[in-house]
């Protein structure tokens, strides 16, 4: 449709696109048990193990006509891993599943249904069932509006099929941010982090959308430092913030337009509080999360700091980007948070985070009164001595 997308990076994780399907722990021996019906004749299962950048044959299995049974074993994996179970080898008859070592995983296929396949015995293999259904729902409404605007002429109706398309791709960048922030110790956020609706369209494509990758980097980090998972996202991230260094794409941050994207959020009783309402005194733009454990921190440091300037001009804007509502006000309440509190919730904590170019939780700028930014991520002492300059 002709419509343009930054590309952050050459993402090496390829098979999660719908082209495919439009603490360590000892090793145990996992096992994959099928069942295909209406299956009229003699066919070929192949099992690939799905590593960071390439994918590996791992066993073929001959089924005869109205044969229906297959059982791999898995006898090498200890950490969660990628399969994907290709019958008859058509790419679209391909199932990707994420196992965990010693889970029993049975699929119930039916041939002449094939995408709504059954799967039990393996959560992993549920979470990617979801990420792909979820995707192919976008792609077939995207193919739909493209297919609309092509045979189109009339150029008011051209720009509101462009408008849909772009929701739908709002819409599902918002899904998978959601699934990735509610399960990010899962390896399935891996594959919500590159999958494609089409190709060499991916769903995490703009600058703001490093801070979901250092999200799932972290946590295979802490809990699988030696996974080549780990270390090919790891090194995904290094590119892309390369990347993104050398486009000037960070220029935001050094060089702060004196008119600032607008922010309007609800506060915890619902009304909606504006960032450019504050000019004129000077501002601390605070972005965190009751489950970030530094972001707890910084208020506590921030509740003193708070006390000492609020009568000489000084206010705080925080803006929380807590998937959970009810998180967010319980750490409100403990915490008796004095100053402006909002929360932002997915379309809008995406554009936000993106706007304001935020790469991780806490961070924080601090605003003039002619609402320039004079500051970045200060903290402590740095903060007290910026304040007592600025004021």
């Amino acid at each position: 449709m002709g419509y343009q997308r930054i590309i952050i990076s050459t993402l090496p994780f390829f098979l999660f696109s719908l082209v495919f399907f439009s603490s360590c722990k000892q090793k145990e021996i996992a096992q994959i048990e099928g069942s295909l019906k209406n299956n009229k004749s003699s066919l070929e299962v192949k099992l690939f193990r799905q590593d960071f950048d390439k994918m590996v044959l791992l066993e073929s299995l001959n089924l005869k006509e109205n044969k229906s049974k297959f059982v791999f074993k898995l006898k090498d994996i200890n950490e969660p891993t990628f399969f994907h179970l290709q019958v008859a080898d058509e790419r679209s008859r391909t199932i990707i599943l994420l196992i965990e070592p010693g889970e029993r995983t049975f699929l119930d296929v039916d041939m002449l249904n094939f995408r709504e396949y059954s799967v039990s015995g393996s959560d992993g293999s549920l979470k990617t069932k979801m990420l792909n259904n979820r995707l192919s729902q976008t792609t077939k409404s995207l193919d739909s509006l493209n297919r609309l605007y092509i045979n189109t002429e009339n150029q008011a109706e051209k720009e509101l099929l462009a408008e849909k398309y772009n929701a739908v791709i709002e819409d599902q960048r918002a899904f998978n941010s959601q699934f990735i922030w509610e399960n990010p110790m899962s390896r399935a956020s891996v594959m919500a982090l590159y999958q494609q609706y089409g190709e060499d369209q991916y769903i995490f494509d703009r600058a703001e959308d490093i801070q979901l990758f250092k999200v799932v980097g972290s946590s295979l980090k802490a809990m699988y430092p030696e996974s080549e998972y780990t270390k090919g996202l790891l090194r995904d991230i290094a590119n892309q913030e390369r990347i993104l260094a050398s486009h000037k794409l960070i220029q935001f941050i050094n060089e702060a337009e004196s008119s600032l994207p607008e922010i309007s959020l609800p506060n915890t009783k619902g009304d909606t509080i504006r960032l450019s309402a504050l000019r004129g005194k000077v501002i601390l733009l605070d972005f965190w999360a009751s489950v970030n454990q530094a972001s707890l921190l910084e208020n506590r440091e921030l509740l003193e700091i708070y006390a000492q300037f609020k009568g000489k001009g000084f206010e705080i804007f925080q803006v929380s980007l807590d998937v959970d509502k009810d998180s967010w006000l319980t750490a409100l309440k403990l915490s008796e948070i004095p100053w402006i509190s909002v929360r932002a919730e997915n379309p809008d904590a995406s554009l936000i985070v993106g706007s304001y170019n935020i790469s991780g939780i806490p961070s924080n700028y601090l605003i003039n009164k002619e609402f320039d930014i004079v500051g970045k991520n200060l903290y402590g002492k740095d903060l007290i001595a910026k304040l007592k300059e600025t004021l």
